[in-house]
């Protein structure tokens, strides 16, 4: 996936560690700097991201995704073929946000002077040769690759932000909101593989930069319409919310700028002779959605997990009840502060939706977890990672489950 010289590669080899043990910190530095000298970037850097996680003072979501994927690339320099899940991922947000070759030239600048601040004087000159050249070496990969996708996106969907018409807002449950919308010039939807999202290029407030948003579409690809569905979120100050809240007050009628469609295909990253589990928590179930009826037409079985808080508070209920009658496809789900009525329904269970949980009602349904079961998780990051980790506990293969996050992507380990 790229040549560097067996020089570098040595050098990168042997301060890997030292870098490891402090990309956190090269990472934390290297956001506040790039974005001070360049406010426009925040058209591509969601705000919300750049927040401490966890309410701590420093190490933001956004900091610890570039960190993680940092020290991947060092640690697989010589193997690059490793990371190409990664890659894929990557290179399809950046189309989603519009990312341009000049960018990575500016990103390279201030990684290079934030290594320098942190690591201080053991940066030697052929130490920071090695790492830029690394740098622009994994940077011409993803300008080519990123090149590749907006061809073709041009040739069979649309280059840049398009107007596009509310057709149609559908109420899922008190705060999530399904809008349908169809493009203002007329012209009809576009192929997509279920799963994908679409960005929207709006500003709200007025703001000077705002990144996209990226939302998984939750219409078919035969549809005459695009469908996102959105929670409402609060807006606590911190940006949290700004985009989800702006979207709620729009009307029928009202025109909206979206993006092409763009994401990996994560059904067709698993097996087509395993079964497909799908795993979400609240508006997570967005993705299962979207890809429920493709597996339902090439897996052996399909099985539905969802953790909420109720069925009042579960978008898409009854459609996915409904998917799941048939004898290849089950639906269980875990409420927290379950109703009186959820008692009732099949494959119920109250509290938390937990690996014990998934594991043994695919065993007890005669369904192979361990090796026989794709995994397809989209919880967000605090539910994601109790859950996958659980799973690998229990004897799942790491390949076997595949992540879709909200927001930044975050290594599980």
């Amino acid at each position: 996936m790229g040549i560097v010289s067996q020089e570098t590669i040595a050098i990168i080899n042997a301060t890997a560690p030292v870098v490891a043990a402090n990309a956190t910190k090269i990472t934390s530095t290297f956001y506040p700097k790039i974005l001070n000298k360049h406010p426009e970037l925040y058209k591509y850097f969601n705000e919300s991201n750049q927040r401490s996680m966890n309410g701590g003072n420093k190490d933001s979501a956004q900091s610890k995704t570039l960190a993680d994927a940092v020290v991947a690339y060092a640690i697989n320099i010589e193997k690059l073929d490793n990371l190409g899940s990664a890659v894929t991922r990557i290179v399809q947000k950046h189309c989603a946000l519009g990312i341009q070759p000049a960018h990575y030239v500016v990103v390279h600048d201030n990684l290079m002077e934030s290594i320098g601040e942190v690591l201080g004087d053991a940066v030697t000159a052929e130490i920071a040769g090695a790492w830029s050249a690394a740098v622009m070496a994994l940077a011409k990969i993803l300008m080519g690759l990123e090149a590749s996708e907006y061809e073709k996106a041009s040739k069979t969907q649309w280059s840049g932000p398009k107007d596009f018409t509310i057709s149609e807002i559908i109420d899922e449950t008190s705060l999530i909101k399904s809008f349908r919308m169809k493009a203002s010039d007329g012209k009809g939807t576009c192929p997509f593989i279920p799963g994908q999202y679409i960005s929207v290029y709006e500003s709200p407030e007025g703001k000077a930069f705002f990144a996209p948003r990226h939302y998984t579409i939750t219409s078919h690809p035969d549809d005459d319409y695009y469908q996102i569905s959105i929670k409402l979120l609060s807006d606590d100050n911190n940006h949290n919310g700004v985009m989800s809240t702006y979207l709620h007050s729009k009307k029928v009628g009202d025109t909206i700028k979206l993006g092409p469609v763009f994401g990996p295909d994560l059904l067709g990253s698993g097996d087509n002779s395993r079964a497909a589990a799908f795993v979400s928590v609240g508006v997570g179930i967005t993705p299962t959605l979207s890809m429920l009826s493709a597996a339902k037409q090439t897996r052996p079985k399909v099985a539905v997990f969802h953790g909420d808080t109720n069925s009042s508070s579960m978008a898409f209920k009854e459609q996915l009840i409904d998917a799941c009658k048939d004898e290849n496809a089950l639906i269980f789900t875990s409420f927290s502060k379950p109703e009186e009525a959820d008692q009732d329904a099949q494959h119920y269970s109250s509290g938390r939706l937990s690996a014990d949980k998934i594991v043994s009602s695919l065993e007890e349904a005669g369904i192979d977890s361990k090796e026989g079961t794709d995994y397809y998780v989209c919880c967000g990051p605090n539910a994601t990672t109790p859950i996958v980790k659980g799973l690998w506990n229990l004897g799942v293969k790491k390949e076997n489950i595949h992540m879709e996050f909200f927001g930044p992507f975050s290594s599980i380990e």
